[in-house]
């Protein structure tokens, strides 16, 4: 997750508060569900540190849910397929 920092442009501050909060495992995760939304011609993410930043609020306060972050990409590239 650590090699798509640069490639993202997600700062290492980001990076660095997001392991704090969550861990590096979870902070990985979250980076790689970024990769991905950030991927997504409907809809991609414009600014992929505010929204490493929004899911290490998020972590905080106990509102992230990750598990549904990655069975959301899962179903969407399912659906991508069946289409």
């Amino acid at each position: 997750a650590a090699a798509l920092l640069p490639v993202l442009k997600i700062n290492k501050t980001a990076w660095w508060d997001a392991c704090g909060v969550m861990g590096r495992y979870s902070a990985a995760i979250c980076v790689m569900v970024i990769d991905q939304k950030a991927q997504n011609p409907d809809n991609p993410i414009k600014n992929p540190g505010g929204y490493l930043r929004a899911m290490t609020k998020r972590a905080k306060t106990g509102e992230l849910n990750l598990q549904n972050s990655v069975f959301g990409l899962l179903k969407r590239d399912e659906e991508k397929h069946d289409a």
